[in-house]
């Protein structure tokens, strides 16, 4: 039996979180941990670095072919990614 004052776990870790501002980072963290199951091995393979700025998935892709046909695909990502994360976490998304 708890006590009212008494807190659990889960709840002490989200307000943690919340206290520290730290959603931001650990959604991006887990970003990065789906990216392969988010886009597919192929483009998780040509993919150099990915980052989050301001609710803006920046993408570094070394294929000039892949980084083109990606441009086409943004709104698409951006529907994957905040499927995967179950929030709407990223805005646009800039390939370079």
């Amino acid at each position: 039996m708890r006590i009212d004052n008494e807190l659990s776990m889960k709840d002490m870790i989200n307000k943690f979180v919340d206290q520290n501002k730290l959603k931001p980072k650990l959604l991006e963290a887990q970003l990065i941990e789906s990216w392969s199951k988010i886009v597919g091995d192929l483009i998780a393979k040509n993919t150099e670095k990915i980052h989050v700025f301001k609710g803006q998935l920046i993408i570094h892709i070394g294929s000039p072919a892949m980084r083109n046909e990606l441009q086409y695909q943004r709104k698409t990502i951006i529907d994957l990614v905040n499927k995967e994360l179950n929030c709407d976490f990223i805005d646009d998304v800039l390939v370079k």
